[in-house]
């Protein structure tokens, strides 16, 4: 009963941790131990204490009345079946408690496993079967929209020519719809194989947006499409604030095309962080005013790609530093904002050909304030011929330079040498000659001559091919004058490293002679020595 007593008991503690601890494993194992361990002492107990009971059983029914020792004897017996019975089932039932509990942990982690490979498998099948349609879209979209479709003949040339894979000839087919030759789906797939992976219809709604709200048509949306095919990856939403923002400070809605056709990667700029600042220093930095920001825009849309700290701001800083006052600063911005994205090299060379036609610091700055596109003309090829013209034939100077810049934007053999050769031929070109001939339209410029407009084009359409042989020619001997100066140069430069290091050689040589002589002398003194000793 003692023993029976303590089962009962350890049972209850048991069932109260594990109401107690909920789901902690841990403490259930415990607890399970320390009742597995509780039990098994108890029946050890209860076997010694049935064993010494039976003992003492024996001894009392040797001296007692044979009926009561028999009746004694048998509720004995059936005491210690119970009592067994009850540890047994105690000790089964805490077996299955834990056997339940490994069995609930092993089947948590397969169902686990098992779920994780149902989803990988249920993501690979979806990633399949949505790579399927796509393909059966585009198959479709293909062959009941409008444009033409390419031939089997023509696709296995382009694929032959550029690799393509076979899934690629719905989008292929439309892109060439669109105007795209062979040269410009190379440089796609080099640039954007991604794009051939997208659905057809996502493409064709992109372009339609181009076409209808952007205003891309024809030439300018193969031009942007080729600067920057990831545009048609971009999705419509993203492009519209853009646009907005560029029609928001001015852009004209039909100026809009031109300009993202020039520079497309406008349509990826943030408004917030790429836009809107470069738009704010332009105009509170720089100064240039709000209604002209439109056209600095429209005449480089370069300019809102920009980088404020490393390219627009030390250029207006350099301009500065020449004595341009802020003011023509923004109109040269304002007229040629091409300026901003010059480099230091190619500025520096303007400037030095302006110094060494003899311009002080101010004639410098007054020129290029005039003449804004100044430093877009090539020293060699147009600055420098027009001045010798001007001075060899025109008897032009210096001041004339600085007195009219615009020289400098004509054309030596399209304007320059015909008006001046066409007055000449008649003995009508003054010396110096006025360069107000030069800025006058023809008919103006004809009654000069007192001559009409068609001997004059007459005159033009025979010498400009001329002037333009004659401009060539002069620019290659130029080239090779250069080029055989620039070797004259190296030649000079080895002739002096040759010298050099045979004057190094020499003084080496020398120094040799000099310390083989010396050893000579050192060995021939030993030698007299040795033999006045001996």
């Amino acid at each position: 009963r003692r023993a029976c007593a303590a089962a009962s008991e350890g049972d209850d503690d048991d069932d109260e941790d594990d109401d107690d601890d909920g789901d902690d494993d841990e403490d259930d194992d415990e607890d399970d131990a320390m009742s597995w361990t509780t039990t098994a002492s108890m029946r050890d107990h209860a076997r010694d204490d049935d064993e010494d009971e039976d003992a003492g059983g024996k001894a009392r029914r040797e001296g007692a009345d044979v009926g009561a020792s028999g009746l004694d004897g048998a509720r004995a017996a059936r005491d210690e079946a119970e009592a067994r019975a009850v540890i047994e089932a105690t000790v089964s039932r805490l077996k299955d408690r834990q056997a339940n509990k490994v069995a609930a942990a092993s089947s948590g982690a397969t169902a686990a496993s098992r779920a994780t490979k149902r989803a990988s498998a249920t993501g690979a099948k979806k990633t399949v079967r949505k790579s399927e349609w796509d393909s059966f879209v585009d198959w479709k979209t293909m062959e009941h929209q409008e444009y033409e479709t390419l031939s089997d003949a023509e696709y296995a040339k382009l694929t032959k020519k550029l690799a393509l894979e076979p899934e690629w000839r719905p989008m292929v087919s439309y892109l060439t719809s669109l105007g795209l030759k062979a040269g410009d789906l190379e440089k796609m797939l080099i640039n954007c194989e991604e794009l051939f992976n997208r659905p057809v219809s996502r493409v064709i709604t992109r372009v339609e947006y181009l076409q209808s709200e952007v205003g891309l048509e024809g030439k300018t949306l193969r031009q942007i499409v080729n600067k920057d095919p990831r545009i048609l990856l971009q999705r419509n939403r993203h492009s519209i604030p853009r646009c907005r923002y560029l029609t928001k400070i001015g852009v004209p809605q039909d100026k809009l095309a031109d300009v993202l056709g020039k520079q497309p990667s406008i349509l990826h700029l943030s408004v917030q962080k790429g836009l809107m600042p470069r738009v704010q220093y332009l105009k509170q930095e720089v100064g240039i005013a709000a209604e002209d920001i439109p056209l600095v825009i429209q005449r480089s849309p370069a300019v809102l790609t920009f980088s404020v700290e490393n390219q627009i701001q030390p250029r207006v800083e350099f301009l500065r530093e020449l004595g341009i006052s802020k003011e023509n600063v923004v109109k040269m911005i304002t007229r040629h904002p091409h300026l901003l994205q010059y480099s230091f090299e190619g500025l520096g060379e303007h400037l030095k050909f302006l110094g060494e036609i003899g311009m002080n610091d101010n004639e410098v700055a007054l020129t290029v304030t005039r003449l804004s596109q100044f430093f877009s003309l090539s020293v060699e090829n147009s600055l420098r011929p027009k001045y010798e013209y001007l001075t060899g034939e025109l008897g032009g100077t210096k001041e004339t330079c600085v007195k009219y810049p615009a020289y400098f934007s004509l054309s030596l053999d399209q304007r320059i040498k015909p008006r001046h050769l066409f007055l000449e031929q008649y003995d009508l070109a003054p010396d110096p000659f006025p360069m107000k001939y030069l800025s006058v339209k023809d008919e103006e410029f004809v009654l000069r001559a007192d001559r009409t407009v068609a001997e004059f084009e007459e005159y033009k359409e025979e010498m400009i091919p001329i002037f333009t042989a004659e401009t060539a020619r002069r620019a290659l001997l130029r080239q090779v004058t250069t080029s055989s100066e620039e070797q004259r140069m190296e030649l000079e430069r080895k002739r002096a490293e040759y010298m050099r290091t045979h004057q190094e050689l020499a003084r080496k040589r020398e120094y040799s002679d000099r310390v083989l002589k010396a050893r000579n002398s050192h060995r021939m003194l030993l030698r007299v020595s040795n033999r006045r000793s001996r």
